[in-house]
């Protein structure tokens, strides 16, 4: 009997949502309190995590976006990953995949 697997959840800060150069963000764009794409202040109840990264001088960031903006990024993040990823080509249960398109309907 062949075994069937629940893919695993990706949190949404787990997905490496493209991110506009990081020099380019102010620092609140970089501790998350504005979006990192269009700079729109965010709350708790409005802003996706877009993922904690270092930085080339050895800091750590914490950027988020708008619903709006991190669909967008999520969007762009699939087209870079599905064409690379067997999983995708092979089945639609990508834990990538699925994270980034839970996204992007939550950015309509």
């Amino acid at each position: 009997m062949a075994e069937t697997t629940t893919p695993t959840a990706v949190p949404t800060g787990a997905l490496p949502l493209p991110l506009p150069a990081l020099g380019m963000l102010s620092d609140d764009q970089r501790r998350g309190s504005r979006c990192a794409w269009c700079s729109t202040p965010l709350t708790a109840e409005t802003a996706v995590d877009a993922g904690e990264r270092d930085t080339d001088d050895g800091g750590r960031i914490f950027p988020r976006g708008c619903r709006r903006c991190a669909g967008r990024a999520a969007y762009r993040l699939l087209f870079q990953h599905a064409p690379q990823c067997d999983r995708c080509r092979t089945d639609a249960s990508c834990p990538v995949a699925v994270a980034a398109q839970r996204l992007m309907r939550g950015g309509r």
